[in-house]
């Protein structure tokens, strides 16, 4: 089997997960289930932050805006750092603005590294910052916080009406086994990831099946909105979002059954077609972009000055430019 047919039974596996509101996995040698939550699960989870809160401060925790202003006037921390961390989250935000309006591959890759390198300095200093924080009022909500979706988030079966663990049992886990819960929980999450929502909606197989449930969520779930897991919105919401894309290009620009059999080369046209300028964008040229980029840009339209300059004998007259721009 190729690569992007495993590719695709592997976006189709978790499509249907979707469907159904739950993934299994495997721990300790038996499967368990992961609830997809709701908006609704999501709300009673943040109910009990303010109660997580009190405990905190109960306990005699420091914010950390009352935790920095002490470790600045002792000389553990200072006011540089946070403004570094400021600047380069602000370099961050502008080249992820830069990006959304760049269609020549050499500078969306060059731009994707800056941030990259931009990104992995901000984590080595939020490090260096947590080194000297220790645990703040914020950190201890967070752990709490962190802890309630654990144990909310598995259960023992598919009708996911069983948790599996009770709060005692869950209060008395070694901290190894929370751990592997953790390693577990993050995998979920990295699985239906947005770019993984992405390549689903990418597929043929969604496209086809997207198309018939006339935009409406619940033609397509059989559930009220309310009701929708997030990951079910997110998956609507993506397949709303490329049917729009695909809608506004004219059939000379839609994309060749190579890319659409590969949804990551769907991926790549979507965004070009969501960043790039339309097919109306006539006697434009862009510097450094490869000739099939400029078709892309061009809707299929762009013309070969070498090739339109022989229709004319090699001998190019100011009429013949204008003719060429389309004016």
């Amino acid at each position: 089997m190729s690569d992007v047919a495993n590719k695709i039974n592997y976006l189709k596996k978790l499509y249907r997960e979707i469907v159904l509101g739950f993934s299994a996995f495997d721990y300790a040698g038996k499967p368990i289930f992961i609830k997809h939550f709701s908006e609704l699960d999501n709300g009673d989870l943040e109910s009990e932050r303010s109660n997580c809160f009190n405990i905190a401060k109960e306990r005699g925790l420091q914010d950390r805006e009352e935790k920095m202003a002490l470790l600045i006037k002792e000389g553990y921390w200072s006011r540089e750092k946070e403004d570094e961390i400021s600047r380069i989250k602000k370099e961050v935000s502008d080249y992820e603005m830069l990006l959304k309006n760049l269609v020549i591959k050499r500078q969306v890759i060059s731009t994707k590294d800056k941030i990259r390198n931009l990104n992995r300095k901000l984590e080595e200093i939020y490090q260096e910052k947590a080194e000297v924080f220790g645990l703040c009022l914020e950190d201890f909500v967070e752990k709490k916080m962190n802890e309630l979706t654990i144990f909310n988030s598995f259960y023992k079966n598919k009708t996911l009406n069983e948790r599996l663990f009770s709060e005692e049992e869950f209060d008395r886990l070694p901290e190894i086994e929370i751990s592997k819960l953790v390693g577990i929980l993050n995998n979920f999450y990295i699985n239906f990831s947005h770019p993984e929502i992405k390549k689903i909606c990418a597929c043929h197989f969604f496209i086809s099946i997207f198309g018939l449930c006339e935009d409406d969520a619940f033609n397509f779930f059989g559930k009220r909105i309310c009701d929708l897991s997030i990951l079910q919105i997110n998956l609507f919401s993506q397949g709303r979002y490329f049917k729009s894309l695909m809608q506004s290009r004219n059939e000379q620009a839609m994309p060749p059954s190579d890319v659409m059999d590969d949804p990551d080369k769907m991926i790549e046209w979507y965004d070009q077609m969501s960043h790039g300028p339309k097919a109306e964008s006539d006697g434009v040229s862009y510097f450094g972009a490869s000739k099939s980029e400029l078709q892309e840009m061009a809707g299929g339209q762009a013309i070969d000055v070498s090739d339109f300059a022989k229709k004319k004998g090699n001998s190019m007259t100011t009429k013949d430019f204008i003719e060429m721009h389309g004016i």
